[in-house]
């Protein structure tokens, strides 16, 4: 059976713990004697009731340390059936490194309605990237008991948040309620399906509220990103008054208080980063700015160490960093973003989210989305990442592509500088820099060893450096990496003289493919008579990755990693005689203005060529493009399963 954990992702924060508790917004959620309700659902789990609060009525001293918001979040799931008792063996709640956990209750109740304390069965774990969860382990619970918590929680340095209402679980009933003083002004905005807001006060307070009733789960797919289309209610402070002092909250702050601390350079560290880079005698040849970009960005990430920050600030200090060869993420966007500039290359920066997450939107501050850093070349309409170590120009985290950012440059106003901001969207590397080729002849039907070329570019080829990179020496780790690259599954192949040239990053731009070379013998995919031969091939055409055909439904696009162009030539030499039979199967044409898919097959006396052609121009496909996908998904499908025939 499989094991289900239920997540929970929290961006949160509460003030006094022994008044902040959910009773205080909902009253008699958290009953001294509950019940487990009896509901009909073919579900293994139900949540019974989900209530999210964002306070803002935070106390002088939390707010002095940096609180502005509380925030609690109260869950009751039944478990419906004895599929979901086998299944539920612990809950994990994900913390962003925001939030600090001041509380937490959780406890189950029977159908009996009686209540067992599960806070002994709360761990906390560490996780990447400054994170933490919390996990209720060990489980074990009978059918028909309810399971039900609420955590406080103090969400630091943020006037904004985002609460989502829907989840891969069904849920009766789900609240959300945002409270603060009345001279606070909020924006809030919910994505599609969600209910109107409704607005009160009360004395000195004011509340928007949000009920849903019977949320159905979300059915997640592996064509599209889940959590950017789960039902939301994102918030903000874009004003508060306090006293005699009015605060705004805008992207233009944001911009502000982020961008500077990455331009602002010191003459002595503008010095001595110049004698640096006359150091640097690839840089002298003349070349064109994309090429000088990449070579200096291949430089320092392959000369310097990224390394969490120093309480002193030195990591950050440009000067240290060159005599150090170390530096942390802020240091590292300084150092490249000032190298730039003194190479007479002109730099603006982008923060901006990820495909997979909340995105930024103009109209609302999100300021904890905008958390990804991308040097972007207004000249070239094109970005890299400068924290991000295994990549390199113009590739970046394909997720963060094609998306909305905040961009920041500055201008002189008379004598004085001036940071401007906007919205962009993230360049997209073209697809036809994203190659993937494969080249396979096969000269002896009866003796069937293929020589076998591929080569990889653009998004691809960074990937691939990516994995050669962290394997390093350790050749078990490059066998497997080379085994997942071969054509033709494993079982059914018998390799030799495999080599790959370029697999790890070198000066040499990413326009300059990975080349993987081999020979595969493959007698079991063979059946010869004296009259008919049958040749197993699509695996070498189709490729050996389950095709996907369950198109997302509504108006939820596909989304690719990265938009590409793959092109593939077989080359058969055909026994005397011999001719294709099933050749109708080996020709199609499906075209879109978004994607295109061509197969063409020429026999010429015993040459036999198959060529495909498959591109997809976009990150995302709606519409019509939809079907044309799905149409290309069946095909190649087919292909994967068809044997060719060749007749005497």
């Amino acid at each position: 059976m499989r094991k289900w954990i239920i997540f929970l992702t929290v961006g949160i924060c509460i003030a006094n713990i022994t008044t902040a508790q959910i009773n205080n917004y909902f009253p008699d959620t958290w009953k001294t004697q509950p019940e487990s309700p009896r509901l009909t659902s073919d579900a293994p789990y139900t949540v019974v009731d989900n209530k999210l609060v964002a306070d803002f009525n935070v106390s002088a001293q939390d707010k002095a340390e940096g609180c502005y918001q509380y925030k609690i979040a109260y869950k009751a799931i039944r478990i419906n059936s004895q599929a979901g008792a086998d299944s539920l063996h612990q809950l994990v709640l994900n913390f962003e490194p925001n939030d600090e956990l001041r509380s937490m209750r959780v406890r189950a109740i029977n159908q009996q309605g009686e209540i067992t304390n599960l806070e002994s069965k709360v761990r906390t774990v560490r996780l990447p990237g400054n994170r933490r969860a919390v996990v209720i382990q060990d489980l074990s619970l009978p059918v028909g008991t309810m399971v039900e918590y609420e955590i406080v929680v103090r969400y630091l340095y943020n006037t904004s948040g985002s609460e989502f209402l829907q989840t891969g679980l069904e849920a009766e009933h789900v609240d959300f309620r945002l409270t603060g003083p009345k001279n606070y002004t909020f924006r809030i905005q919910t994505t599609p399906g969600v209910p109107a807001i409704k607005d009160s006060t009360s004395g000195e307070l004011q509340f928007h509220s949000i009920s849903l009733n019977k949320v159905p789960a979300f059915i997640s797919s592996d064509l599209f990103y889940t959590l950017p289309n789960l039902k939301r209610v994102d918030y903000a402070v874009v004003q508060a008054i306090e006293k005699k002092d009015t605060l705004k909250a805008t992207w233009q702050q944001y911009g502000e208080e982020n961008y500077i601390p990455y331009v602002a350079v010191s003459p002595q560290e503008f010095k001595k980063l110049e004698r640096e880079l006359q150091r640097l005698t690839f840089l002298a040849r003349p070349m064109a700015p994309a090429q000088r970009i990449y070579l200096l960005e291949q430089y320092i990430k392959s000369n310097f160490t990224l390394v969490f920050p120093d309480e002193t600030g030195a990591t950050q200090d440009i000067s240290w960093i060159l005599s150090n060869k170390k530096a942390d993420e802020t240091g590292m966007i300084r150092l490249l973003n000032a190298s730039y500039y003194l190479m007479n290359i002109p730099t603006q920066i982008l923060f901006t989210g990820s495909r997979d997450s909340i995105p930024v939107t103009p109209e609302i501050p999100l300021r904890g989305v905008a958390k990804n850093v991308l040097l972007y070349f207004p000249t070239l309409n094109q970005a890299l990442a400068p924290t991000e170590m295994l990549t390199r120009f113009p590739c970046y985290p394909s997720k963060w592509s094609g998306i909305t950012a905040l961009r920041c440059r500055d201008t002189l106003v008379g004598s004085q500088s001036k940071v401007l901001t906007d919205f962009i969207t993230t360049p997209v590397v073209p697809y036809s820099f994203s190659n993937v080729t494969l080249e396979a002849s096969l000269s002896d039907v009866q003796n069937p060893v293929w020589q076998v070329t591929q080569s990889f570019g653009g998004y691809p080829s960074s990937n691939i450096k990516t994995a050669f990179t962290k394997a390093g020496d350790v050749q078990e780790t490059r066998n497997s990496l080379l085994n997942s690259l071969l054509p033709f599954q494993a079982g059914e192949r018998r390799a030799s003289n495999v080599a790959i040239e370029n697999e790890v990053f070198t000066p040499y731009t990413l326009e300059k493919p990975v080349v993987l070379k081999s020979s595969l013998a493959t007698p079991a995919l063979v059946k010869t008579s004296p009259q008919e031969i049958r040749l197993r091939i699509g695996d070498l055409l189709g490729g050996t990755i389950p095709t996907e055909t369950d198109i997302p439904t509504n108006n939820y696009p596909i989304q690719i990693s990265f938009p590409y162009y793959q092109e593939k030539r077989i080359n058969i030499t055909v026994p005397s005689g011999f001719k294709l039979a099933n050749s109708g199967n080996w020709n199609a044409t499906i075209d879109d203005p978004a994607l295109s898919y061509r197969i063409k097959c020429d026999q010429n006396g015993q040459q036999l060529t198959i060529f495909i052609i498959e591109w997809y121009k976009q990150n995302d496909l709606s519409g019509n493009s939809k079907l044309k996908f799905k149409a290309v998904q069946e095909k190649i499908r087919q292909i994967q399963k068809l044997e060719m025939v060749l007749m005497k």
